[in-house]
């Protein structure tokens, strides 16, 4: 049940202290907002009272038991595929980062479209291999012009699995053609669709451990929503827990690792670097219904962009229109124009950039290039 009732930090931290928590309560800059200012942020609609108490009890279950695979799927663990090993971070994967910086949803219940979009962000550049892209993908357009058709709005909040099906369907603009505006409105670039990240597919994982765990190790990241308690609002670094306080309302999240020693999820939250560890978190395994409510995650994400880079690779056999280029911080794409002759003009054409070490300009549409021309 929720109630509109803030804790006393002070009470909550000698509470902190008694029990031993793994967690510390600070003044965060949401600890310090006005309790409606806070509950804004929470923007996803909490399930009816008794189907929220079953999902925190199946979590709950699962406490303890996140890093033992099952012997079947049927009781929410799964099995854990080989080379999944006990800890994964997408911070730091072969001394790379393929996380983007965390950003700040402010006074509108949006966390959905930052949830799913970080998850987005992150799966692009993982799955490429390339933690050099630096994909920053537009929640403007999603929230405020794809999200009214299925209900969404700063008051009501909305469902991932309305944002996960927009970013299938249609795809979300970059960051630079729609910036992201709290109160709404802005416009929409007329060349959005030249400039386009698309999910190939969206994977529903909810109350299943091992898928989750699976699906971070192979494709970075996961969207995860859990339902946000009192104290969570003053979480200032560790392995957070519920201790006090009662519900506050649902919120999305990205999930980018998990440790088995440490028996908790890693975090990325939209609630800028002023609370949690720079806006990143750590929360246990089992805690606030996070692995049983709604979990998605999607295996690649296509993008349609200008791009500029180095070639650092060109690859082709004796197959005609076969040829490939390897630019930097992007990846292997395919020489791919429809005019005949095209491609081995653009070979030529890339071939010198690659000896004079030049940069290129080209349209890279989902892992094809159509275009290019040398500085």
């Amino acid at each position: 049940m929720t109630d509109g009732t803030a804790l006393n930090l002070s009470d909550l931290r000698l509470q902190l202290h008694r029990e031993g928590a793994p967690w510390r309560s600070v003044d965060t800059t949401i600890a310090m907002l006005e309790e409606r200012d806070r509950r804004v942020l929470l923007g996803v609609p909490l399930p009816a009272e008794n189907e929220a108490g079953r999902l925190i009890e199946q979590s709950a279950a699962i406490a303890g038991n996140g890093s033992a695979p099952a012997a079947s799927s049927g009781n929410g663990h799964g099995l854990l595929e080989a080379g999944i090993g006990a800890s994964f971070d997408a911070r730091s994967v072969g001394g790379s980062s393929y996380v983007t910086p965390v950003k700040n949803q402010g006074s509108c219940g949006s966390c959905v479209s930052f949830g799913a979009l970080a998850t987005l962000e992150t799966t692009a550049a993982f799955n490429r291999g390339q933690p050099g892209l630096k994909l920053d993908l537009s929640e403007q357009h999603l929230f405020f012009v794809h999200g009214p058709a299925t209900g969404a709005s700063c008051s009501n909040g909305w469902w991932p699995e309305h944002a996960f099906a927009a970013c299938k369907d249609t795809g979300v603009t970059f960051e630079d053609y729609m910036p992201y505006n709290a109160g709404g409105g802005g416009t929409l670039n007329s060349n959005w669709q030249n400039r386009l990240a698309k999910t190939v597919d969206v994977h529903t994982l909810t109350g299943n451990v091992a898928a989750m765990k699976n699906h971070i190790a192979k494709h970075g990241a996961v969207s995860a929503c859990f339902i946000v308690y009192q104290d969570f609002f003053s979480y200032g670094g560790g392995v957070y827990k519920h201790v006090s306080g009662a519900q506050a309302g649902g919120h999305c999240v990205c999930l980018i690792g998990f440790d088995d020693q440490q028996q908790c999820w890693i975090g990325k939250n939209s609630w800028g670097t002023g609370w949690g560890e720079q806006g990143f978190f750590r929360i246990g395994y089992g805690q606030c219904a996070i692995e049983t409510w709604r979990v998605h995650g999607s295996s690649y994400v296509n993008l349609r962009m200008d791009v500029e880079a180095l070639i650092r690779g060109l690859w082709s056999n004796e197959a005609a229109d076969n040829a490939w280029a390897y630019l930097d911080k992007v990846g292997w794409a395919r020489l791919a124009h429809p005019a005949a002759g095209a491609n081995l003009s653009m070979l030529t054409t890339l071939t010198s950039a690659r000896l004079r070490d030049k940069p290129i300009r080209a349209f890279h549409d989902n892992g094809e290039l159509t275009s290019a021309y040398v500085f």
